[in-house]
């Protein structure tokens, strides 16, 4: 069984279809041509055979004017942000001691 790399798992979940990403960036004033031109641009990247994140990156980044490099900088790093902020409210796997009270309560609840 394959591995995904993150850069795998990156890409997936930027997918266009993605209707909850789509609704958050319409809520900011992106029509959704706008996002569809994007999302298309990037999917052509990321369809070249041996494609890396850094070259994807290089690829964004070699299509980007010299004056809108600031703008796209501070569009990555909002995206950091915006990832950690899900990483820290998604609810971590329950540790083994949790997982035992887990058992512990259904087994409970079953035989009352």
């Amino acid at each position: 069984m394959r591995k995904i790399n993150y850069f795998e798992r990156v890409i997936v979940s930027m997918d266009g279809d993605d209707e909850d990403l789509s609704v958050f960036l319409q809520s900011f004033g992106f029509a959704e041509e706008e996002l569809n031109r994007v999302m298309d641009e990037l999917n052509s990247f990321r369809t070249i055979p041996g494609t890396t994140i850094g070259r994807y990156m290089n690829r964004i980044i070699s299509t980007i004017e010299e004056e809108d490099r600031p703008a796209f900088l501070k569009g990555v790093f909002a995206g950091v942000v915006i990832r950690k902020a899900v990483d820290d409210i998604a609810e971590p796997d329950l540790t083994e001691e949790e997982k035992k009270i887990a058992r512990e309560i259904e087994k409970f609840r079953f035989s009352g």
